[in-house]
């Protein structure tokens, strides 16, 4: 038996792939994903999604605040995608932040909530914004409201306990719902080059990776059907752009002090996230 934390499964059910940032990834195909496992849930998301992870770049922002506008741009890009599916109804943004994507959706019609684990993300959100934000996360938020859409942009693989949040985003959803996922996808030919040095791989930030046959396939589980899917229109700041660079990439292959002066010259510049390891997928409740 393999046996990690809590977890116990065959060693036919379960493969150790490679250990990544002192995190064991597995790969189970009976679950649908690679994944690793959180060691303590309760200190997981204060720790990982503390305001470190949105200000000091790493696995997160260098400023997350500077890229407001880029991402009010990318609701609005999603809601006109999912537009062709729905009409603006409730929406409920999972790992919101401070509710720029979500301010996107309202300004094309939809009632805007969210959920954001980070207090400081969602004080900003309420306050600054006028959202309607709870603090927390998916596995642990309750609401008698239904919503005609759930967006997981870029969340699915954060969840920490994937069976309790597709309960609550079953239970939270209008017949018929809609559910909005932005992912990574580990199948995709810049991840299978890089291999365990792939930026997608880095766990305890992202803890679940999944490919295009495997996240259907989870979804179908639960009772969901894919009507769409895509590669997303994505900018970020060149700041952004680095900061990932930096973190992920040997610094044999990247000159520090002139990566800092083009960060310093061209940080604020956008530039758009190319199309290969990222992917949007609309799935219905059925």
């Amino acid at each position: 038996m393999i046996k990690y934390d809590s977890i116990e499964c065959s060693e036919a059910d379960e493969v150790l792939l490679f250990i990544k940032n002192g995190y064991p990834v597995w790969d189970n195909k009976k679950k649908f994903r690679r994944f690793t496992v959180v060691k303590n849930e309760m200190t997981h998301l204060s720790k990982v999604y503390s305001d470190e992870y949105f200000f000091s770049g790493k696995d997160g922002y260098p400023n997350y605040y500077g890229e407001k506008d880029i991402l009010v741009n990318r609701g609005i890009y999603y809601a006109q995608i999912i537009q062709k599916y729905s009409k603006p109804g409730k929406i409920l943004d999972v790992g919101c932040a401070a509710g720029f994507i979500l301010k996107g959706f309202e300004s094309c019609g939809w009632e805007s909530y969210g959920i954001e684990p980070n207090a400081t993300m969602s004080a900003y959100g309420k306050h600054e914004l006028n959202l309607d934000i709870y603090t927390g996360s998916l596995e642990n938020f309750y609401s008698d409201n239904k919503f005609d859409l759930i967006s997981l942009i870029q969340v699915i693989g954060h969840f920490y306990d994937i069976d309790k949040a597709f309960d609550h985003i079953s239970h939270l959803l209008n017949e018929n719902g809609l559910v909005l996922v932005e992912s990574w996808n580990m199948k995709s030919l810049i991840a299978r080059v890089f291999g365990k040095h792939w930026h997608g791989y880095s766990p305890p930030s992202v803890i679940n990776w999944f490919s295009d046959e495997s996240i259907t396939k989870l979804f179908s589980s639960y009772g969901f059907k894919l009507i769409d899917s895509g590669y997303p229109i994505k900018q970020i700041n060149l700041n952004h752009a680095l900061s990932i660079l930096k973190h992920n990439v040997s610094n044999l292959l990247f000159n520090n002090r002139l990566m800092d002066y083009i960060a310093k010259s061209f940080g604020k510049s956008v530039i758009n996230y190319p199309p290969v390891d990222l992917k949007w997928y609309i799935f219905k409740k059925l």
